[in-house]
């Protein structure tokens, strides 16, 4: 069984990369952190580090278990930070994570409404991957998250705040450019900007051209919508993204145009069973409720 110490230790090893450095920032004798990684070397059964002259190597095996630990060692050291703040009496952070399209207009909308809603809170907005989502919930690192994707597991609560489209984003002088709406087979030629078949968007736009037997055109992959702009400027085609990212592109060079034919997708609202104050939940469901009117989503009861 691995203790809290000898990860706590193994972490400061990994970031200083020496014992002396890691003795420093733990505030303990050089032999402990010698003897802890020796120890845990023994439980696991495999070498974490090659030694030399004083430094410390890690090994393959040592990244992969870092990867693991570290999300969670800082999760639990701002879980702890929140317990002191509550027992001191100050004003506790209201924390929301959102996926990254959330992050361009819903969620920095829906927050400024929380802060006329709350005058004295503190706020954070924590922009997340797929695979941070249920540690953050988890660990109690923010109060919930926002995303256009389910998040499956039996103890975070589900809310769908809205429903958004798909669409195609072109450049203005684009001869669709002028379209009210566009059918997927109308892309059947254009050269895209597409997405890795391992994220939510790639499944989606990968689902729309497979469910009508069209091979798109890909001239490059990326995985986040965002960036998928980004590329547009250079030149590599068009590309589909969400309503949300759709609405945070402030560039009037470039045009969002909704899919007549596309998935609808739903803006959600995750929190914890266990975790947040009913209240605090409730305060937020109903600002980002408000910001989905204003933006003009589709708005579900």
């Amino acid at each position: 069984m691995l203790s809290f110490r000898q990860l706590e230790v193994f972490r400061s090893v990994m970031v200083s990369g020496s014992i002396s450095a890691a003795s420093q920032q733990l505030n303990i004798a050089q032999p402990t952190v010698s003897n802890t990684i020796k120890r845990l070397e023994d439980v696991l059964g495999v070498r974490l580090f090659h030694r030399n002259a004083g430094r410390l190597t890690p090994t393959r095996t040592a990244r992969q278990i870092f990867e693991i630990v570290q999300p969670s060692m800082t999760g639990l050291e701002q879980l702890s930070s929140t317990v002191f703040e509550i027992a001191s009496g100050q004003s506790v952070t209201l924390r929301m994570g959102v996926s990254p399209s959330v992050s361009q207009a819903l969620g920095p909308k829906a927050l400024a409404k929380l802060a006329r809603r709350n005058p004295g809170a503190k706020l954070r907005m924590d922009t997340l991957s797929l695979t941070q989502i249920k540690d953050y919930l988890w660990l109690a690192e923010g109060d919930c998250v926002v995303t256009i994707y389910p998040v499956n597991d039996a103890m975070i609560v589900s809310q769908k705040i809205a429903e958004i489209s798909m669409a195609c984003m072109v450049p203005r002088d684009h001869p669709m450019a002028n379209n009210e709406s566009v059918y997927i087979d109308q892309l059947a030629d254009e050269r895209l900007i597409f997405f890795h078949p391992n994220t939510p968007h790639g499944r989606w736009v990968k689902d729309m051209f497979e469910e009508r037997d069209i091979k798109p055109n890909i001239t490059i992959e990326t995985r986040f919508a965002e960036s998928a702009i980004s590329l547009m400027y250079e030149d590599f085609g068009i590309a589909i993204v969400d309503e949300l990212t759709a609405t945070g592109v402030k560039d009037p060079d470039i045009k969002p145009i909704p899919f007549a034919d596309g998935p609808r997708l739903p803006v959600l609202l995750h929190h914890h069973k266990d975790h947040g104050a009913r209240r605090v939940i409730e305060t937020i469901r109903e600002s980002l409720t408000e910001a989905a009117r204003e933006i003009g989503l589709e708005f579900v009861t």
